[in-house]
């Protein structure tokens, strides 16, 4: 095989697009319909993230790769200059490689011309430049797999129609293969194999910034085997008159079939990954290496998983294994085990270990059917077991496991006390707070419950009766040294009344004690606001921006808890002035966008009055935290950062949360365990203009660029073409 070749022929096809009206007749369509629907699903949902555009993009190149491949090699059939090519010194493998990196070149240099959709997130948020690679190196692989599959349809068929069909036929099978309503006709394990068949399911995996070198080799084998098919069907001409020929090329196709599936099922055992998010989402922390590294004891985790799950939860599945292996690596006292609880005692163990069974749908007899099935970890040191019951999401999985494998083997148990006055629901902030701590509940009067507690929450809606001895309490506890988490606004809201007043609690009082004021103003945000569903007449709901409900970014993301979080959302805040005190350290951490404002006197919070508001302030601090000695206190400008609803509704906010109580109460030489979130970044537009500039900038720019040089460059080339040339 000679470079040489392949480099000429791949330029001479790269070139052939280049010089091709039809080529930007296929590039200029796939622009505007691709980011258009990009454009509207992000800039009305406000989230500044191209996974929406990496998930449409496989069902575009099922046109897009089959238009760039169809007459590869059909136009070589078609001209008769197939066996011009032949009658030179080149073989079959080097032209089809030649033509695959031609039309793989041209590939790129679309991927190129969406460049300003990374660059606007970059300019306009805050995002992960390394899932942004990601993205773009999984949508790489799943356009090379695409496009050899293209060329191997050309080279079956002598109709350039014909081509693209089965070629977009073959690509159709390969995305819709891993699909759950498909993955469920099947049984085990040919549901299993099916889901590790998709390119959906490997391209996902690599777009969350994790190269696996098991999705890299699926991706290189289904490549090579279609391109090998495309070599063996060139070859027929040697083939038919030459055995040995035949069995050489079968036996090529096989080992690279053979070298896939074994390496698939080597690396299954000793995966081996590259994490390349910002965050570093998919490798373990300090904290938990330094908790498994020093296991006093065998610590057993046993994974209890049904053989039947959905394609997405093996996914998960497989994710659960990897990290286990990782945690096996660091020590030799922890033990990992599978059991499938497809018999009635291993399914009773599980019942018994907390595993909780989940339903999910499947296809069968022409209907659909409900299954059953489990996929839940337990936990057990000696004679104490800890469970996570259904394991949905893995991105947060290494958190919660080594929170309980530390609740298990700490020798004295933290206490968490949360103090509280209203009706404010707070069954997610229990949940996950009793993973590795004991929650006490704390009664506003009672000075002596909150001495032993490793941290205190104190959650003030202004509607508690002792506010008096709570704010003796707090004060109480943070001059002994305590460490509290404080959530109060300077206005009482109302939420069935949607009305609002000023908050009189002596909480306020003992805050400034530490420089830290939560102003009697309400806060609001025209840019960074959460959409909600209002009642409107006739008992009809309509959605509209609220923005009172806003979504608060990080100011210092060097302070650890704020490291993988890309906004809060909180409801009704009011600011935070931070005044300079002796001993006292104060740091930022949550504010506003620029396009925000304060509402001060009199109050009027109903959806129909929101219509009226104005940016009247700059960034505005929503939350601080201050240290004086051993004493750290976090202070938020909102009640409702704990509420279900908020911390159901943005994951985010249980990341802040729970990293900052274990901020609180995690000792000085123990490393935390933080709870990692891709997060959900948001665009911090200046003015409409930028939204504007946004949206028509992303639709209209990189199209008219193609088509302003597609006009010059062939324009160019026709009057080189009709000129004449005299000696």
């Amino acid at each position: 095989m000679k470079l040489n070749l392949i480099k000429r022929i791949a330029k001479k096809e790269f070139l052939g697009y280049i010089n091709s009206a039809l080529a930007y007749t296929v590039i200029v369509p796939f622009l505007l319909l691709s980011i258009f629907i990009y454009t509207r699903t992000a800039l009305v949902g406000g989230e500044a993230s191209l996974r929406p555009y990496f998930e449409l993009l496989p069902w575009f190149l099922l046109l897009l790769a089959p238009a760039l491949s169809m007459k590869l090699l059909t136009d070589e059939h078609r001209s008769e200059t197939l066996e011009l090519l032949f009658a030179h010194p080149i073989s079959e493998l080097e032209i089809v490689l030649g033509k695959f990196f031609g039309a793989l070149s041209f590939y790129v240099i679309i991927l190129l011309t969406t460049m300003g959709l990374p660059l606007t997130l970059v300019a306009y948020s805050r995002p992960d430049i390394g899932q942004i690679a990601g993205q773009y190196i999984g949508a790489l692989f799943i356009g090379a797999t695409f496009l050899s599959i293209g060329i191997a349809a050309s080279a079956y068929v002598k109709n350039a129609i014909s081509s693209f069909l089965l070629s977009a036929a073959t690509g159709f099978v390969l995305i819709i293969i891993g699909l759950d309503f498909v993955t469920q006709m099947l049984p085990f394990p040919f549901s299993r194999i099916a889901a590790e068949l998709s390119v959906l399911t490997h391209g996902e995996n690599i777009a969350r910034g994790l190269l696996d070198i098991r999705d890299v080799f699926y991706f290189l084998t289904i490549t090579g085997l279609f391109l090998a098919a495309a070599v063996t069907k060139l070859s027929e001409r040697k083939t038919v008159e030459n055995p040995a020929e035949k069995r050489k090329l079968n036996f090529a196709f096989g080992l690279i079939a053979g070298i896939g599936i074994v390496s698939n099922i080597l690396l299954s055992s000793y995966p081996i990954r590259l994490d390349i998010t910002q965050a570093r989402l998919f490798t373990l922390s300090i904290g938990t290496k330094q908790t498994i590294r020093n296991l006093p004891d065998i610590v057993t985790i046993t994974v209890y998983q049904s053989r039947e799950l959905p394609a997405q939860i093996q996914l998960v599945a497989r994710d659960i294994t990897d990290l286990l292996k990782d945690y096996e690596k660091l020590s030799r006292n922890v033990k990992t085990q599978v059991v499938y609880p497809d018999n009635p005692q291993a399914a009773s163990e599980a019942q018994q270990a907390g595993i909780r069974e989940i339903q999910f749908n499947s296809v069968g007899s022409g209907k659909f059917e409900v299954q059953a099935g489990v996929l839940g970890i337990a936990v057990r040191y000696g004679d104490k077991t800890e469970s996570i019951p259904f394991v949905s999401d893995s991105s947060d999985l290494e958190y919660q496991l080594t929170r309980r494998i530390r609740k298990l083997t700490n020798e004295k148990e933290q206490t968490i006390g949360i103090m509280q006055g209203g009706y404010s629901q707070n069954q997610v902030l229990n949940e996950f707070l009793s993973t590795q701590y004991q929650v006490k509940t704390i009664s506003e009067g009672d000075a002596s419950a909150v001495k032993d507690l490793s941290a205190l929450l104190v959650i003030d809606d202004g509607s508690s009766q002792n506010q008096s001895t709570a704010s003796a309490t707090l004060k109480e506890y943070l001059g002994s040294g305590g460490k509290a988490l404080v959530m109060i606004s300077g206005v009482n809201v109302s939420q069935q009344t949607l009305s609002a007043q000023v908050s009189t609690s002596p909480m306020l009082g003992v805050l400034k004690d530490y420089g830290i004021t939560v102003n009697t103003d309400l806060v609001y945000d025209l840019q960074l606001s959460e959409t909600l569903a209002f009642g409107g007449q006739g008992g009809q709901r309509y959605l509209a921006q609220y923005p009172y409900w806003l979504r608060a970014l990080p100011a210092d993301t060097n302070f650890s808890p704020l490291a993988t979080v890309k906004s809060i959302s909180l409801g009704w805040p009011s600011s935070v002035t931070l005044e300079t005190k002796d001993g006292v350290t104060q740091k930022k951490l949550l504010t506003t966008g620029p396009n925000a404002g304060k509402t001060e006197g009199s109050f009027n919070i109903s959806p129909q009055a929101v219509g009226s508001l104005r940016p009247n302030a700059k960034e505005v601090t929503l939350a601080a935290l201050a240290e004086k000695g051993d004493t750290r206190l976090v202070v938020i400008g909102s009640n409702t950062l704990a509420d279900d609803q908020f911390l159901g509704n943005n994951r985010d906010n249980v990341a802040f949360l729970s990293n900052t109580i274990d901020y609180l109460a995690t000792d000085k030489d123990l490393a935390a365990i933080p709870s990692k979130s891709s997060g959900r970044a948001v665009f911090e537009f200046k003015s409409p203009t930028d939204i504007l500039f946004v949206q028509y900038g992303n639709l209209l720019i990189p199209p008219v660029v193609v088509i302003g040089f597609a006009v010059y460059y062939l324009r160019r080339r026709k009057l080189l073409t009709q000129r004449t040339y005299v000696k």
